[in-house]
């Protein structure tokens, strides 16, 4: 007992002592208000920190700013805002707490400014990060009227996201051809899209949600664990700057079937800036859709409703807790006869998904040059389904098809520390991280493949970056983690090294070598039980199933500055990625009404290729974008049921080009062109007579996809505005010309884009 009262005093004082750190006296100040170079206007949400530090702060509704906390005499301010051209400025004694700093910004390039993390898991400039990182801006994310994180990915030079399933809609997102169990999926920096929540984990995140989405391609384990072998996605959440109000509503008709979603988000930030919170609602409703009028759907019902809060406090100048939670609840519903119970459809596929996400963290500034966080995140999911159909219209038949209910429950707990200490030209980044994913589901008819799996990992990472060269110029970053997976036997290590070099005339040269690994666990393709005439069809581990792992080399060179007064994004980049021990799928059975696959590790597989990034904006007011892929995924061995070793459902060139136009203050364009390539498709057939469906590998045709949309905002009275849109999506209707008809038509067999022509109308009010 009294061991343990020492300890508790212990952890008082070390409590107490950390608070009053944050308040010394005689802390230095500037203070300061940033503005547009052209238009003089006062910019919201302005970056400023003090270089090689961990000291910062953002500018007010007014534009003004107060930076404190810090003892330093002279150094480099850094002043940044998305969508503008970062400054720096050379401060000395003479400028503390004396007449306010005026800073003008000039606009750039719509990622310009942005601040990442997800590449070194420690806060950079876009154009300065050593580690190649696209962003998707929020305000991008409004432009294109994308109504999830799903939709938000579709138009990133190589990224993929295609719908799997014309029952269901479930969703993947492709990296560089790979399938989605090799992107790694973060919230705010956390792994917590657990196992289940992949299935159909990307439509669950509404857009109100997201302030900015980090994507970092290759290899990422030696940062984040299992899972980041063809590269890492980054949600990131709103940090409460200033308070405000939206509430939005959007109505589309996709050839006749309506869908709608209705959002709002609030801001509130205590008059100090010591303390804040974002709190984001949303509510969606998607009508079915026939598109072949077989009364079979291609798009299913679904109804989601989210809500959640962010919540920051600053004890002192040196500390801060965080605090974040979210709620979503969402039904889908496909497959025929909608309007009978799932059970009495000839095929049914349903699910009812609550999920329950939250993280607590805290943030300590020692000093100037050291800092740390300590963090809890989770993740609850339940799910309730059904996959399968009424085969006869009999009593017989009936009680059968109450066999195809199921529930899931799947909870995840992670939980870490990192510290980072900079010191000279070198900041070191050290940590811990343990992760529990617990999985429970009774999916499946056939009890031999319930599923009662614990999957655990702890990490250990340490990572330095050092840095060159009398303006910083060259930068190098070496580090590894080490893994223990409980899937595992053996310890695994995941190195990385990256270099850049960034010359004067704004031109940077990047190249590096990283590694990430995949446990033998279950997947999220697992849990998507497929019907296929009232039948499941469910994919499972082989029981020698081996970890993947994966080697990514990239090297490539960007420019993005100003040729005179016009902002230029130019990039090249080649990559490489060899994959040990690929995982593939082979048939192994079909008994009745359940069909067998199992999951294999093959000898190995690699893809190669080229990215291309190109964006101009002449004049202030447009801006052009476009990203191209060219790439090729093969395994080294032939699949045996297609007789090929390329990759399945994965073009080899695909691209986009978006031109945003504001045509005055108040009127807006944007338009956007996605192109996908020819790619393989497997195609399963049923023949009357047969056990077992014919398997065929279908070479699809390319498409082109066309978006346009104009807003106009109406500036009613002062703080008080809304904005009006009106737009096509996929203009020219480019959608699948022979989907299979009828009961015995394959679900899987989907391609190419995921909605029809829809047209939309949307209202935003802010205040």
């Amino acid at each position: 007992m009294l061991q343990a009262k020492r300890i508790y005093s212990a952890l008082i004082i070390l409590l107490t002592a950390t608070i009053l750190s944050g308040s010394g006296v005689n802390q230095k100040a500037i203070h300061g208000k940033v503005v547009d170079e052209a238009t003089k206007e006062a910019l919201i949400g302005a970056n400023i920190f003090i270089k090689e530090s961990n000291i910062g702060t953002a500018s007010n509704h007014n534009g003004y700013f107060i930076l404190k906390g810090f003892e330093l005499a002279d150094f480099e301010l850094s002043v940044s805002m998305l969508g503008y051209k970062t400054e720096t400025l050379k401060i000395t004694e003479q400028n503390f707490n004396y007449d306010t700093l005026y800073i003008n910004l000039r606009q750039g390039m719509i990622e310009m400014g942005s601040i990442v993390v997800t590449g070194t898991n420690t806060a950079h400039l876009y154009e300065n990060v050593p580690v190649k990182t696209e962003i998707i801006p929020n305000a991008l994310i409004l432009k294109k009227k994308s109504l999830n994180l799903a939709e938000a990915l579709s138009f990133q030079t190589g990224l993929s996201v295609d719908n799997e399933c014309n029952n269901c809609n479930f969703t993947q997102v492709r990296i560089l051809g790979f399938d989605g169990k090799y992107s790694q999926i973060l919230i705010d920096g956390d792994p917590v899209m657990s196992t289940l929540g992949g299935v159909y984990g990307l439509e669950h995140f509404p857009k109100e949600m997201i302030e900015q989405i980090e994507v970092v391609k290759g290899g990422g384990s030696a940062l984040y664990g299992s899972g980041a072998i063809s590269g890492t996605i980054n949600l990131m959440t709103k940090r409460p700057v200033f308070n405000s109000t939206k509430i939005n509503y959007l109505g589309q008709s996709a050839d006749g079937s309506y869908d709608q979603q209705l959002g709002a988000v609030a801001e509130l930030v205590s008059d100090d800036g010591l303390t804040g919170a974002f709190i984001f609602g949303s509510t969606r409703s998607r009508n079915p859709y026939d598109r072949n009028l077989d009364g079979y759907t291609e798009i299913g019902e679904l109804k989601n409703e989210t809500i959640g809060f962010n919540f920051f406090h600053r004890p002192s100048n040196k500390t801060e807790v965080n605090l974040s939670l979210h709620r979503i609840h969402e039904e889908r519903r496909g497959g025929s006869e909608l309007e009978k119970p799932i059970h009495e459809s000839r095929i049914g596929e349903w699910t009812e998904h609550f999920r329950w996400g939250g993280k607590i963290g805290w943030v300590h500034r020692i000093n100037n040059k050291i800092d740390y966080k300590v963090n809890y995140s989770f993740s609850i999911l339940e799910r309730d389904s059904y996959y399968g159909g009424l085969a006869e219209n009999t009593p017989e038949g009936r009680l059968k098809a109450l066999n195809f209910y199921g529930y899931s429950n799947n909870p995840l707990h992670s939980g870490g520390i990192q510290g980072n200490y900079r010191f000279s030209n070198q900041v070191i980044t050290a940590g811990f991280q343990y992760f529990r994913d617990e999985l429970l589901d009774r999916s499946v008819a056939n009890e031999s493949y319930y599923v009662d799996e614990v999957f655990e990992n702890a990490g250990f990472f340490l990572q330095d970056e050092i840095f060159f060269g009398s303006s910083n110029q060259f930068t190098i970053i070496a580090g590894a983690r080490v893994d223990k997976h409980s899937a595992i036997q053996n310890w695994i290590v995941s190195p990385r090294l990256n270099l850049m070099y960034k010359f004067d005339n704004g031109l940077i040269v990047r190249a590096g070598y990283s590694t990430g690994f995949k446990a033998p666990q279950i997947f999220d393709e697992d849990l998507h039980i497929c019907g296929l005439e009232g039948d499941q069809r469910v994919i499972r581990n082989s029981n020698y199933l081996k970890e993947e792992r994966s080697h990514t080399f990239t090297i490539g060179t960007e420019y993005q500055d100003f040729i005179g007064k016009t902002p230029l994004l130019i990039g090249i980049t080649g990559f490489y990625t060899r994959l040990d021990g690929a995982y593939s799928e082979q048939f192994v059975s079909r008994e009745d009404k359940f069909e067998v696959w199992e999951r294999i590790n093959s000898t190995g597989a690699y893809v190669t290729g080229i990215e291309l990034d190109l964006g101009v904006k002449p004049f202030s007011s447009i801006e052009f974008r476009s990203g191209l892929t060219y790439k090729k995924n093969k395994y080294d061995e032939k699949l045996e049921d297609f007789n090929t070793r390329n990759f399945l459902r994965t073009p080899d060139l695909f691209g986009h080009f978006n031109v945003i136009y504001d045509v005055t203050k108040n009127l807006g364009i944007f338009t956007a062109v996605k192109y996908q390539g020819k790619m393989n498709v497997p195609h399963e057939i049923l023949i009357e007579g047969n056990d077992e469906p014919l398997l065929k590998l279908e070479r699809v045709p390319s498409f082109v996809e066309l978006d346009f949309g104009i807003t106009y905002n109406l500036q009613l009275i002062n703080n008080f505005s809304t904005k009006l849109s009106v737009g096509v999506k996929n203009l020219t209707d480019a959608y699948q010309g022979d989907l299979d008809y009828g009961l015995n038509r394959d679900p899987g067999y989907v391609y190419g884009p995921a909605n029809p022509r829809t047209m939309y109308f949307s209202i935003e009010t802010s205040f």
